[in-house]
C-alpha cells in the first residue's frame, strides 16, 4: 500500500482538486497545509520552489494537474479506455483554462483594468465556458461528464465553479444540467461531509 503525503497552501487554489480525488477514492493521505508565514521557511526544501507537491513512498511529484491525473489513474477515476481518458482530460483542461482566465482578475491591481476584466468575465468568458461544459456533459456523459461513473472531470468542474458561485450564487441558474451535476457531486457519499466541512477560502 502506497504512502501519500500531499503538501499545499491552506486554501483551495490549484490544490483542492487533488484533495477531492483522495476523498472520493477513500485513500488515506497526509494533508499538510502550509500557511504563508511557514512557506518562506520551507520553500527551499520543495522540489521546484512551488506548491503543491506529492510524496509517494518518499518520492516527490510536482505540478497540480500532473498529480491529479496520476492519482486519477491510480484510483480508477481517469476513464475506462484511452478515449474516455482523453474526454476526461478535455474537461479538466477546459476547467484549467477557465481558472487561468479568472487568475487575471485575482492578480490585477489596476482598478480600471480590474473592472474591465470582471465585465468581460461575466458577459463573455464565463458564459462561453459554461456553454462548452454543458455541451461536454450532454455529448459524452449521462449524469456524469464521461460515461456513467464519476471521474476526475466531474471533480474539476465542481472545483472550478466553486469560486464563481461564492462570488455569485446565481451563476448556474440558466444551466440546469450543470446545476443538477453539481448537486450530484455534492451529495456523493464519499464527498458530502468533506465538502460541507472544509474551510471556505476565496480561491
Amino acid at each position: 500500500m502506497a504512502s501519500y503525503k500531499y503538501v499545499y497552501f491552506a486554501l483551495r487554489g490549484r490544490g483542492e482538486l487533488i484533495r477531492m480525488v483522495f476523498r472520493l477514492a477513500r485513500v488515506e493521505f497526509q494533508d499538510e497545509r502550509v500557511d504563508l508565514e511557514d512557506w518562506k521557511h520551507i520553500k527551499h526544501n520543495t522540489p521546484t520552489g512551488e506548491l503543491p507537491y506529492l510524496e509517494v513512498n518518499g518520492k516527490r511529484l510536482t505540478q497540480s494537474l500532473t498529480i491529479a491525473r496520476y492519482l486519477a489513474r491510480e484510483f480508477g477515476l481517469a476513464g475506462g479506455s484511452n478515449w474516455e481518458q482523453a474526454l476526461v482530460e478535455q474537461v479538466v483542461d477546459t476547467c484549467d483554462d477557465l481558472r487561468a482566465e479568472n487568475a487575471k482578475i485575482i492578480h490585477e491591481r489596476d482598478k480600471n483594468k480590474l473592472n474591465e476584466l470582471k465585465l468581460k468575465m461575466n458577459d463573455v468568458i464565463l458564459p462561453r465556458y459554461l456553454d462548452r461544459l454543458s455541451s461536454f456533459l450532454k455529448q459524452h456523459g449521462d449524469k456524469y461528464f464521461v460515461g456513467s461513473e464519476i471521474t476526475l472531470a466531474d471533480l474539476a468542474v465542481h472545483e472550478v465553479m466553486t469560486t464563481f458561485l461564492q462570488e455569485d450564487p446565481s451563476v448556474l441558474d440558466k444551466y440546469e444540467a450543470l446545476t443538477e451535476h453539481r448537486r450530484l457531486i455534492e451529495h456523493h457519499p464519499n464527498l458530502e461531509q468533506y465538502l460541507a466541512d472544509r474551510p471556505v477560502t476565496i480561491v
